[in-house]
């Protein structure tokens, strides 16, 4: 296996304190992830058509594929240092839109989480509260609320919180495990028999049904991507050792579980009370006060994943907001508490939606959730077989990850097949983000919602106060748009070249061009896009990318002893800013960098070109270069 040897520096003292996640308190957050789905796994796959009692077969057969992914996830944590999980690695392998679908999947994957979270969390509390039962998805709701609030106000999880609730959650299994060790008679040891023994009656075709439902029981190991950042260094020795764990202590738990609470578990109990199986076995084989223990661990832990989902999706959307598939507005962080607050309530409502949609039936939400989870796992095991391929590694580790890659697709396409209704919701709302997002980068919706003269007018006082931000900054070498406009007859200049990283290329024959003029200055400009609804005005530093183009240009001009005139400004679309300049600064021609990008590319940044021929002043010719 390669070395870590994209992970930063250990010597970077400001980022040692920054990783602090140890490999116990990196396996003490992915369980408390992972380890929850062993309290509503089991009811889901007995309830399934076609599993029922053979749960417990087809949960040991996805633990082998858990274990070949799990060693993906490793292999992502060491690629991508910064964190991003899928989204990184797909965008690392194939395309920022790939890496877009994967964020998409990903979200789906937590709205399903806080939902079917937060409603067993109220299930498991209604075996010591009936009352419970009857407003399980009014109470389901009020929970996500909570939770939206208490994000918004700031409070975070912590990594010794969510070692002390993997702690409680491993115990309440053991004692599970240990009162059915411990009371279970010859009877009982009959019926785990009889139930293992059922594994010669599966067809092929159920074995394929029950192998794709029970990647359920492992749902949450693609957390361990999102901590890379916060991991002690090497990256790869702690994310090994973490997940080493994380194997063992599952291994030790939900199978068990599983086999026990279907084996030993009476038939009206499993269909009656299937969204609280395990607190059931609890209270079966070590009475009440077992049965209160797993209840509390159970409901804590449980509501303590469905917060998990909801900070992870809000930074998911942060993450798609960054790329500029995502309205900026989603990130926009409330002035009090500096909480993405419209990025939480999206992660928030969302689910609450989802969880009136299925009227709180868990094997519904289990089926849609199993939609976002398999999605996400094909493209996190593809990417890694990808990055694996371009850099030549084709040993036996690559052809065990293309078997496991197959293994997901499998499962994934199956639970494609067998349930419509997630397959539609699914493909709804991955469709819908698509929109969003290539709507956001093609300006579909900007382009129209900056006609009105209300939003119009509000824009132009942001991008007038980002621009004093600029000018109040002394240690930048950059010209907003007005100061540039007030030297323009001191420094006349007849080309604006655009930028939007160092190109020496166009920048040499925008000097040639202004040179042959007569001319002896030049405009460079760069527009900061800050993508979608609502520019805002926050202050924050300019994008490196453009410094250094400045930068690069400016030295350019220095050493043919002509003076570049290093323009910034921000716009909600690039061709706004550059028309802008255009109109501000009176030149004859605009220049800009052809691209030889894909097509792909084309499709989501293209408008740029196709939008300054349409809208560039009379007068004013756009030049192509490259």
């Amino acid at each position: 296996m390669p070395k870590s040897s994209t992970a930063p520096k250990a010597g970077a003292h400001g980022e040692g304190l920054l990783r602090q996640l140890t490999p116990l308190l990196v396996w003490a957050v992915v369980f408390c992830d992972i380890g929850t789905s062993v309290y509503y796994v089991p009811g889901i796959l007995y309830t399934t058509h076609g599993v029922g009692d053979l749960a417990p077969i087809f949960v040991a057969a996805a633990f082998v594929g858990f274990l070949l992914l799990a060693a993906k996830y490793v292999e992502i944590c060491w690629r991508n240092p910064d964190g991003g999980g899928v989204v990184s690695v797909a965008n690392q392998a194939f395309t920022p839109l790939i890496g877009c679908i994967g964020g998409l999947l990903i979200s789906v994957d937590y709205f399903l989480t806080s939902s079917i979270s937060a409603l067993s969390g109220i299930h498991y509390l209604a075996d010591l509260v009936p009352w419970f039962e009857q407003h399980v998805i009014a109470l389901s709701a009020a929970v996500l609320i909570l939770l939206a609030i208490v994000n918004t106000i700031g409070i975070r999880e912590s990594a010794t919180l969510s070692f002390v609730m993997a702690i409680a959650a491993l115990a309440s299994s053991f004692v599970v495990i240990g009162a059915v060790l411990l009371h279970a008679g010859s009877v009982d040891w009959t019926h785990v028999r009889e139930n293992l023994g059922q594994v010669s009656n599966v067809t092929p075709a159920a074995f394929l049904v029950g192998f794709s439902g029970a990647w359920l029981a492992f749902s949450g190991l693609e957390s361990i991507s999102q901590l890379s950042p916060a991991m002690k260094l090497p990256i790869l020795s702690t994310a090994n050792r973490g997940m080493r764990w994380v194997i063992v202590t599952m291994l030790a738990t939900a199978p068990l579980l599983t086999l026990f609470a279907i084996a030993l578990l009476p038939r009206e109990v499993k269909e009656g009370g299937y969204e609280r199986l395990i607190s059931e076995l609890g209270f079966a084989y070590g009475g009440k006060w077992v049965k209160t223990f797993v209840v509390i661990s159970a409901s804590a832990l449980l509501i303590f994943a469905a917060n998990t989902a909801i900070i992870g999706c809000y930074h998911v959307f942060i993450a798609l907001a960054e790329r500029g598939f995502l309205p900026s507005a989603i990130a926009r962080r409330n002035r009090r508490f500096g909480t993405p607050q419209l990025a939480i309530l999206v992660a928030t409502l969302v689910p609450v939606a989802v969880l009136v949609f299925a009227r709180g039936d868990l094997k519904l939400l289990g089926d849609l959730y199993a939609f976002g989870l398999l999605g996400a796992f094909v493209l996190s095991s593809s990417s890694v077989d990808a990055l694996r391929w371009r850099e030549k590694s084709r040993g036996w580790r690559f052809w065990i990850g293309v078997a496991t890659t197959v293994m997901v697709v499998v499962a994934f396409a199956v639970n494609l097949h067998e349930k419509p209704k997630a397959t539609l919701f699914g493909c709804a709302l991955v469709g819908a983000g698509l929109v969003c997002a290539v709507g956001t980068r093609r300006k579909w919706f900007s382009d129209w919602f900056y006609t009105v003269p209300a939003v119009a007018r509000r824009a132009s006082g942001h991008i007038l106060e980002s621009e004093h931000n600029v000018e109040a900054r002394e240690t930048l070498e950059l010209l907003s748009l007005s100061q540039a406009a007030s030297i323009a007859r001191l420094y006349p200049s007849s080309t604006l070249v655009a930028l939007r990283s160092p190109n020496a290329g166009l920048v040499a024959e925008a000097l040639a061009r202004e040179r042959g003029r007569g001319g002896n200055a030049l405009y460079a400009l760069y527009v900061e896009e800050r993508t979608g609804l609502f520019v805002g005005s926050e202050e924050r530093d300019p994008d490196p990318a453009g410094v250094a183009a400045m930068d690069a240009a400016a030295k350019a001009a220095e050493t043919q002893g002509m003076t570049l005139i290093p323009v910034w400004t921000i716009s909600y679309n690039a061709v706004e800013g550059i028309v802008r300049a255009a109109e501000t600064l009176g030149v004859s021609a605009v220049m800009i960098g052809a691209t030889q990008r894909s097509s792909i590319y084309h499709l989501l940044r293209g408008h740029v070109l196709a939008g300054l021929t349409k809208r560039l002043p009379a007068g004013v010719r756009l030049l192509l270069y490259g």
